[in-house]
């Protein structure tokens, strides 16, 4: 076995986690890769062993790769934030109206609910959701209301001339390119939420806003259900990590991969009388009818701008 010495073989930066997000799909490819089955790299030395055939042929001379592009584009999948409630007679036709459009494309869309108004599960969080996007001296709002990847904002129902949203404003927004793969992954015991959420840049970002949410939802609620004439409610929001204005990130270099990981219990008991005068009190009581119904959603955004540059939905391992 030879040692030679390989410095700038291979780069990471030390104030990232880096992991492999899917070792069957999305593992990068490296030049060294190619000649793998003769050498492996252990920091900035390259450990060279021969075949038996070769021994005595003297020091095994490694090419140079040059450098390695870590640049990629990835499909986008879009983020739907619909401001709703169970007592707003237009949100009924808004959400069977959204719904029917993203069923056409099930893997390119995600999907959550902020019940506001004056919904029994509207939640500190879900109005400032609704907030966030509105001028900074806003004193009220509006719903049903409708953001795609945060900077598309519309009424689901009045836009297209009133056609409402259709299937040719996604496939727009689908066009936009991503260079962010984003995965995660979650278990559910009893109360406790465990989430691991892994990110990899293919372009450089050097914003110094960038957050990443993580968000709680109920696949199917009904308790909440009011005077509009709905009788359940999806992908509903119950708690968003660790708030509604999420974790920073740092600016991305491309190649970063960076990984994040939550836990995260519901206190006390399942609280019926939740109102727009009683929110839910997260620090002793919950809205989850069923545990087991659990989703989790996950999203990089720019707060600045509003922009979102990627979105996932988190995948239910079993704990």
């Amino acid at each position: 076995i030879i040692l030679m010495l390989g410095c700038g073989l291979l780069q990471r930066r030390s104030n990232v986690v880096r992991r492999s997000l899917n070792p069957d799909t999305d593992r990068i490819p490296m030049p060294w890769i190619q000649w793998f089955s003769c050498a492996l790299v252990f920091g900035s030395f390259a450990c060279v062993a021969s075949p038996p055939e070769l021994l005595d042929a003297g020091p095994v001379e490694v090419p140079d790769a040059g450098p390695v592009d870590l640049s990629f584009e990835v499909p986008r999948v879009v983020l739907h934030e619909a401001f709703s409630g169970s007592n707003c007679g237009p949100c009924l036709e808004a959400d069977a109206n959204l719904q029917a459009v993203l069923e056409q494309r099930p893997d390119r869309y995600t999907l959550i609910h902020y019940q506001v108004g004056s919904d029994p599960y509207m939640s500190h969080e879900s109005v400032a959701r609704r907030f966030y996007y509105l001028p900074e001296n806003a004193q009220s709002y509006g719903i049903p209301y409708l953001h795609v990847d945060g900077v598309n904002g519309m009424h689901p129902n009045e836009v297209n001339n009133d056609q409402g949203y259709l299937l040719e404003n996604l496939d727009q927004f689908l066009q936009q390119p991503s260079f962010l793969r984003l995965e995660s992954r979650h278990t559910v015991t009893d109360q406790t939420v465990a989430i691991q959420v892994g990110l990899e840049a293919g372009a450089d970002d050097d914003s110094e806003t960038l957050v990443l949410h993580v968000a709680i939802l109920e696949g199917v609620t009904v308790n909440n259900v009011g005077s509009n004439g709905q009788t359940e409610f999806h992908h509903v929001m119950k708690k968003m990590l660790p708030n509604a204005e999420g974790r920073a990130l740092p600016p991305l270099i491309t190649g970063d991969r960076i990984g994040r990981s939550y836990n995260y219990t519901f206190q006390g008991d399942y609280n019926s009388e939740t109102s727009r005068q009683n929110m839910v009190n997260h620090a002793t009581e919950h809205t989850v009818e069923e545990f087991d119904d659990l989703e989790v959603l996950v999203w990089v955004q720019d707060s600045a701008t509003k922009q979102v540059h990627q979105s996932a939905w988190s995948i239910l391992e079993s704990g």
